[in-house]
């Protein structure tokens, strides 16, 4: 008996492993074709547009991004963990219910303090942009929440093409336009047509195969999730927002104290940097989540060496364009991109190290959701956000690239810390 139960460990395990390298295999080739296209854009953008171009649009993502961590209470986050079906639909109908109400507040708030906001960040070419955030927001939600669903059925194959269109709307829409306009209104434009593309095919996706479920979503069932897990909203949504705030806070913070040419140089370095990271990290990191789900009800001591087998596995795929860039970055960015971007690629020679170490690290972080340990990330994200004002303003007076510099240096550490965090809660878990 204990043979056949051995032998039964050792099948499930390998179909975890299989079913763990195809999945990321899946939305890594998704990815890959999405960040192709952003190769290929990339020299025609930086010849379309300026340093301060890419600013504004800095600025604006910015904003986007921490409005965004509030959106939907994180509610999505939790779609993947309740076992009923029923009570999922209920959780994604009240992730969507959320967004829709939120991005009505949110517009009503950024028409009321455009010129307090411009004026802080010094930006003036956003003042009649303002209002597309909103929309950025609007179609970020709810692909969110789709996706989410998505991964809870474990459909990476629809999730990887919702990239490559979300990145081919992205990239074409800033050529086509700043062929015809100037300043950034092409940029701008082009980040809210990459949020809202995606979701239609996701929504018929869900309906599709999870009609009898979402038809018997009701406000009860709604209210019902919403309490059960009341930590997503209570902790994780400041967890979320500590998190975009330490994420955005440099680009606001360079934009108000050094202006958009800066911001625009730190942006352009840290999207070229992005390219291979986010191939490498959210193929690895959406399927992970899907997988510790599973394996925390079905075979929970599997969970820590899974978990540091997939970050010794992140750490290595990233480990090449990291080495490529921390030696290549300056020369690289002004033969390809022009000289006026070889700033940029000296910020991504500085910024490739902590890169390394967040792609590691962010796309694990979602290990604390499946374990419930929002506090902790909480706790982690405040820190973090002390230590990067510190930082930034404690090095303005240095210059642009001693703010990279240290910031740099600093962000790395607290990944390393949140690491260490992450594995002590798989072990008390274990426990």
């Amino acid at each position: 008996m204990q043979t056949l139960t051995t032998t039964f460990d050792k099948i499930r395990q390998a179909v975890y492993a299989r079913g763990f390298v195809y999945n990321v295999g899946v939305l890594a080739g998704g990815t890959a074709l999405a960040q192709a296209i952003s190769v290929l854009a990339a020299p025609i953008l930086s010849r379309l547009y300026t340093p301060d171009d890419f600013g504004a649009l800095g600025v604006f993502t910015s904003i986007f991004s921490i409005l965004l961590a509030v959106n939907s209470l994180r509610y999505e986050f939790a779609i993947s963990l309740p076992i009923d079906e029923d009570d999922a639909a209920n959780l994604l109908v009240l992730t969507l219910a959320l967004v829709v109400v939120t991005t009505i507040l949110f517009e009503i708030a950024l028409a009321l303090l455009a010129d307090p906001i411009i004026t802080w960040t010094n930006a003036p070419a956003l003042r009649p942009y303002l209002w597309l955030i909103p929309l950025s927001l609007l179609g970020a939600g709810f692909y969110q929440g789709l996706n989410y669903w998505a991964i809870r059925r474990q459909q990476y194959a629809p999730i990887a093409r919702t990239r490559f269109t979300q990145s081919l709307a992205g990239a074409l829409t800033p050529v086509l336009v700043g062929l015809v306009a100037g300043g950034p209104v092409g940029l701008l434009v082009g980040h809210v047509i990459g949020q809202m593309t995606g979701s239609g095919s996701l929504a018929w996706l869900a309906w599709r195969d999870s009609r009898a479920a979402l038809r018997r979503v009701s406000l009860h069932g709604m209210a019902q999730m919403a309490g059960r897990y009341y930590r997503f909203p209570l902790i994780a949504t400041w967890s979320s927002l500590l998190n975009s705030l330490g994420l955005s806070l440099p680009q606001l913070l360079l934009s108000t104290l050094f202006g958009t040419m800066v911001t625009g140089w730190f942006l352009f370095g840290q999207r070229i940097i992005a390219i291979p990271m986010t191939l490498i990290g959210a193929s690895v990191g959406q399927v992970f989540l899907g997988t510790i789900s599973k394996l925390k009800n079905d075979a929970p001591d599997q969970l820590k060496p899974f978990y540091l087998k997939t970050a010794r596995r992140l750490f290595l795929l990233g480990l090449v364009p990291s080495l490529f860039l921390l030696l290549t970055g300056a020369p690289l960015f002004g033969w390809v991109f022009g000289e006026e971007w070889r700033t940029a690629g000296l910020y991504a020679q500085i910024l490739a190290p902590m890169f390394l170490v967040q792609v590691v690290v962010s796309s694990l972080s979602q290990v604390m959701t499946v374990l419930e340990r929002q506090s902790v990330q909480l706790v982690w994200d405040l820190a973090r956000l002390v230590l990067l004002a510190v930082v930034l303003v404690g090095a303005a007076g240095l210059g642009g690239t001693a703010v990279v510099v240290f910031y740099s240096a600093s962000m790395t550490a607290a990944y390393l810390v949140l690491f260490g965090l992450q594995w002590r809660a798989l072990g008390q878990f274990a426990r």
